[in-house]
């Protein structure tokens, strides 16, 4: 196994291969002791990444519980907004105070009558002689 990647998954499996084939080698003795200082890491390592995946399912929970609530607020504040428009009016200033927007009139912009060019103008009908 080539030590290439930097992912935590791939460190922590080197550490796990290192870890196995120290204890089948003889003559490393002197390394049992930091043989067990990464053995150690490593189960500290492994009992993180299982809190992480239980906090990721938490945070997939909480967001879906809090995407739900965005919408139903979204929809209560809008069928409120819509009573306060029926009770005071559309352009009504005291709208204003709670945060409804104003309906301002349409602007209509001035029709512009375009001339057509000659080329896409159909041409004169032909009168037919009898």
């Amino acid at each position: 196994m080539a030590a290439t990647g930097h992912s935590f998954a791939e460190r922590f499996a080197r550490w796990e291969l290192m870890i196995e084939n120290l204890k089948d080698t003889e003559g490393v003795g002197h390394l049992a002791a930091d043989q067990a200082i990464l053995a150690a890491q490593l189960a500290e390592a492994r009992s993180l990444e299982a809190k992480l995946e239980d906090l990721r399912a938490q945070f997939r929970t909480v967001t879906a519980r809090m995407r739900r609530l965005a919408v139903e607020g979204d929809t209560s504040r809008a069928r409120i907004g819509a009573s306060l428009q029926g009770k005071f009016g559309f352009g009504s200033e005291t709208l204003i105070r709670y945060g409804v927007k104003l309906r301002r009139p349409p602007r209509r912009r001035p029709k512009q009558q375009t001339p057509v060019p000659a080329a896409q103008q159909a041409p004169p009908a032909a009168s037919v002689a009898a």
